[in-house]
């Protein structure tokens, strides 16, 4: 239930067109990065950060929030691998921040997966096909002969200690031949240490959780089991982690009436306790990953689709967020507990969108309260727009998979392609977006220590790179007014009727920092909001778990219905700081896995339409090529830029960034064009489509 460019109506995700270290890389080696952007030290300093290695063999590593990142060239890499926790040494260089590795002070990887290949001497060695992965990988130990070929498994057990070491590894298990759609798909996972199985003793203390609701626990919680809340969910859902319900306050035309919003949120923490096998399991976890075709979820299924889901027709506890939402959008009389709910009923977006759009197929209540709950989430939208926050509506690419044969794959399309579709999915996002707030406030009232969703305003460099995209697709912007929701609001209300919007979108959401998990409250941007915190999905992310617990604490210490189980313990400071920033960097990972097995399937789609035509849209540059988005499927393919033109014209890249021209003639392709282009090949283990430009479409066929 949320959206591809800023979350939940706000909550930012990356998507650049190639790795996520592509921004600065072009920021740096085009030397656009201001002065004012870079802290100005005469002298050396020292950070510690997570390095981003780039298939360039150069990296960065990111510093803290709000701070440029230190360029390394790839001589000072040391041993350090793609996503390591490093200390580095760092000044300022001609076009910025520039270092070199001291020490890993944290690995990231713990295996890698590759080819198994015999070499000169009878020795074997993987090819790792990841391309951030820059050493060799060799293998020592026992090696089955018949694996030769195979895509296998390897134990790190020897890493690097410099740039051009090697990496040793013992071999684990075979995943199967290259280029199949499952050994890809597990390479993907074991690239970004997602483990597909739960270890037996997380298992067995799932397995041991009661059911039922006992009488000690009904006495310390609040009853709503006779609030008609509903869930709202994907048809293909695999938890139900919230339910909603409304009810008017007072009689009288609904338009002038009050109305009780209850936010229901399944009680993951009564299950999963502080120091068991559970929550070590969840907390190394961080995050459930889902995939077009299954879930690997951050709790056992016992919990995530049974005891900790709100399944209709079934008792359940919850951690609810009740409050008052008036005509104008306020909330107020805000009220936090530990609940017994029962959810009375299971309705999916494609119901709720037929009923938005004024067709029959639910029972008359049904439709009552989905109408309702549509009239206070505009309410809310509206007050959160004039505030200044901000929508970036772009689209997300959904695999749709043959219904008996999840293998197969049957379109690749946009998600929310209808509006009424898009209103259904935003209805429950507001709802979210209420809860979340208001126990952000009580946070920041009652210095409670939980992880807070912080999302800084763009850095200066960032928003200077945009202002030189905007003018060259003839938009002009002033930086400084980008600084704050506001300004960027009125900037994209203004370009909303031209052309260049939906580019100019992407481009404003490329310039934007991405979100993370702060033990400070540095309040969200993209919300224009003072605090926000993750309270509404505890069955699929940690931090939410952690706030569940501050909650509860706090509702104990205060004589609140908190359960009857003893409160959770006071996190210490240090300890929560580590988490949010181990959750930050899985969340990370996570979304890029996510991301990496979409275009698996992709590539896979697309594999038996070589030669065949499409038209599509530039979303973007990089140095060697051009990203283009096919209109259907919605696929992304690059076209290379020494194929555009003949060779005695070609074409070169812009400092812009998001044009290039061609030297002789003078012809451009930019950003937002609509082109014409053929499928020319297609690599399953690159997860990339690669195209081949046949002509530039007319203005007035795209927009």
């Amino acid at each position: 239930m949320v959206p591809h460019s800023i979350r939940a109506g706000g909550e930012v995700e990356a998507r650049s067109p190639t790795d996520p270290a592509f921004a600065d890389a072009v920021a740096f080696l085009r030397g656009r990065m201001t002065g004012s952007a870079v802290s100005q030290a005469s002298h050396d300093e020292s950070c510690r950060g997570v390095i981003a290695v780039n298939p360039g063999g150069f990296a960065f590593v990111k510093r803290d929030p709000g701070e440029p990142s230190v360029f390394i060239p790839p001589h000072r890499i040391g041993g350090a691998l793609d996503g390591d926790t490093v200390a580095v040494t760092f000044w300022t260089a001609e076009r910025g921040l520039e270092g070199r590795v001291d020490a890993v002070v944290r690995r990231k990887r713990q295996r890698v997966a590759g080819v198994l290949e015999k070499v000169t001497g009878g020795c074997w060695r993987l090819r790792a096909e990841d391309p951030r992965l820059l050493a060799l990988v060799t293998v020592r130990g026992r090696v089955r002969a018949e694996w030769s070929d195979q895509v296998v498994v390897g134990r790190i057990a020897a890493y690097p200690d410099e740039a051009d070491g090697e990496i040793v590894v013992e071999l684990e298990r075979q995943l199967g031949p290259p280029g199949q759609l499952r050994t890809e798909v597990e390479k993907i996972l074991i690239e970004h240490g997602i483990p597909s199985a739960f270890p037996a003793e997380v298992e067995s203390e799932a397995a041991a959780a009661p059911a039922g609701i006992a009488a000690a626990e009904l006495a310390a919680r609040v009853d709503l089991r006779h609030v008609p809340l509903m869930t709202i969910d994907p048809e293909d859902a695999r938890d139900f982690d919230d339910a909603v319900g409304v009810e008017q306050l007072g009689d009288g035309p609904a338009e002038v009436a009050d109305f009780r919003l209850v936010v229901a949120v399944a009680d993951v923490s009564h299950y999963v306790t502080e120091g068991s096998a559970l929550d070590a399991e969840a907390a190394e976890r961080a995050f459930s990953c889902y995939l077009p075709n299954r879930a690997l979820p951050m709790l056992p299924e016992r919990l995530s689709a049974s005891l900790c889901s709100l399944v209709p027709g079934e008792d359940r506890f919850a951690m609810t967020a009740s409050m008052t939402v008036d005509p104008a959008g306020a909330v107020s009389h805000v009220e936090l507990s530990a609940a017994v709910v029962h959810s009375h009923g299971r309705l999916s977006y494609d119901q709720v969108a037929l009923t938005l759009a004024g067709q029959e197929g639910l029972s008359p209540a049904e439709q009552r309260r989905v109408l309702a709950l549509r009239q206070v989430a505009d309410r809310l939208r509206a007050r959160r727009l004039r505030g200044g926050a901000l929508e970036l509506n772009l689209p997300e690419l959904r695999i749709v998979l043959d219904e008996d044969d999840p293998n197969r794959i049957r379109s690749i399309e946009r998600s929310r392609s209808q509006a009424e579709m898009a209103k259904a999915y935003n209805l429950i996002e507001e709802l979210m977006l209420a809860a979340n707030m208001a126990v952000a406030d009580l946070a920041v009232a009652e210095r409670l220590p939980l992880p807070f969703r912080v999302h800084d305003v763009p850095l200066e460099d960032k928003l200077v790179q945009f202002t030189m995209a905007a003018a060259a697709l003839g938009v002009d912007v002033d930086p400084e007014k980008l600084r704050t929701p506001r300004g960027v609001q009125k900037m994209l209300s203004r370009v909303r009727a031209r052309a260049a919007a939906p580019a100019l979108n992407m481009l404003m959401l490329r310039a934007m920092t991405q979100a993370e998990y702060r033990v400070e409250n540095g309040g969200h941007f993209a919300l224009a909001s003072r605090a926000y915190v993750h309270f509404t999905s505890p069955i699929r992310r940690y931090p939410d778990l952690l706030v569940h617990r501050a909650v509860k604490a706090h509702l104990a210490r205060r004589g609140g219905r908190a359960g009857a189980r003893r409160p959770p313990r006071a996190i210490k400071r240090t300890e929560l700081e580590s988490t949010t920033t181990y959750c930050s960097e899985r969340e990370r990972s996570v979304a890029q896995a996510e991301r990496d097995v979409k275009a698996l399937y992709a590539a896979m789609f697309m594999r038996d339409r070589i030669g065949d035509r499409f038209e599509g849209t530039v979303t973007g540059f990089s140095s060697v090529g051009l990203f283009v988005t096919l209109d259907e499927p919605y696929v992304d393919g690059m076209v290379r830029l020494g194929s555009l033109g003949p060779a005695r014209d070609s074409y070169e890249l812009e400092d812009s960034g998001v044009r290039a021209v061609a030297r002789r003639s003078g012809d451009a392709i930019c950003v937002g064009d609509r082109v014409v282009v053929d499928v020319e090949e297609v690599s399953l283990p690159r997860r990339q489509v690669d195209l081949a430009f046949v002509a530039k479409l007319r203005a007035d066929r795209g927009g």
